[in-house]
């Protein structure tokens, strides 16, 4: 059960990575098509937070915590639910 959860949290953090590198560049395009807030935040709070954490530190990207304070917390908060999800399966499966 760990491995299955690991392996899809994984696969969604990619994912999420790969959102906030899109969306960074179509940032720095200025173009009206970006990906929606409401999708970012929803890929790092069902799986995504470890992705969504990578991509907002290495791109830059949401990190004004004056304007992005909830991408943030988020994130953060997602990540830390995430790991005791995690720790919780690992001792189960003992």
């Amino acid at each position: 059960m760990l491995k299955t959860y690991l392996i899809t949290v994984g696969i969604v953090s990619l994912i999420t990575f790969t959102a906030f590198a899109i969306d960074k560049i179509k940032s720095k395009k200025e173009t009206k098509s970006r990906v929606p807030e409401l999708a970012l935040l929803s890929m790092i709070g069902f799986g995504g937070a470890v992705g969504g954490i990578l991509g907002m530190y290495i791109f830059r990207h949401k990190t004004i915590f004056k304007t992005k304070f909830h991408f943030i917390i988020s994130a953060w908060l997602a990540l830390a639910t995430q790991a005791a999800i995690a720790i919780y399966l690992g001792w189960v499966t003992l």
